[in-house]
């Protein structure tokens, strides 16, 4: 009887492998070999579940994606509004050496991918999750009074939101090249005095 392999579980088990040596080296200075020899298999037979960096890449950073997500909806349980945007915030964050790390996958997919269009059609698929559940914790702030009236309704709350993930998304870049003015209370207080500028009319 032939044996059966579970294809899911070996690509999740060699996504992990892979992500753990971009997010320790970089992707621009791993090869192909290196990444078969992290996941366990020989040269060329990676090929069999992703068939060029490009799918390496996609694979690492969604992985990385996931797991904030992951966290984040274990954070939040049933919350809403204000507090439940806060703590999806602190899972995109850098502020420990887990997040530090998917830091660094994330702009080393920012690095490969630009210019290339079908890689920023893969990134900017997944910000709009992302901006779809800010959108929806603004408007219950907005609605049970968090937010006072005017301060984020449709007509602006697309520009919080820009300006949101612009301070997450540079957070990211601050903490890996200036580390030491990017110290997570630091961050934090930054997170608060932006959260803090919605509830004020």
């Amino acid at each position: 009887m032939p044996k059966i392999v579970d294809h899911e579980a070996r690509r999740r088990e060699i996504i992990e492998a892979v992500w753990k040596l971009i997010s320790s080296r970089g992707f621009q200075s791993v090869t192909m070999r290196e990444l078969a020899t992290a996941a366990g298999y020989a040269n060329g037979a990676l090929t069999r579940y992703f068939p060029d960096k490009d799918a390496v890449l996609r694979a690492a950073f969604r992985r990385a994606y996931d797991a904030t997500n992951e966290r984040a909806a274990a954070a939040i349980g049933d919350r809403g509004g204000l507090a439940a945007l806060r703590l999806l915030c602190l899972e995109i964050m850098p502020l420990d050496e887990e997040r530090l790390r998917e830091a660094r996958v994330v702009i080393g997919f920012w690095d490969h991918a630009a210019g290339d269009d079908h890689l920023v059609e893969f990134f900017a698929g997944t910000m709009v999750e992302w901006r779809d559940q800010v959108r929806t914790y603004l408007r219950q702030a907005r609605a049970t009074g968090e937010i006072p009236p005017g301060r984020c309704d449709d007509g602006a709350i697309d520009t919080v939101i820009d300006s949101l993930l612009a301070v997450l998304m540079g957070l990211q870049i601050n903490a890996l090249f200036m580390p030491r003015d990017t110290t997570p209370e630091r961050q934090l207080r930054l997170l608060d005095d932006f959260l803090d500028s919605l509830r004020r009319s």
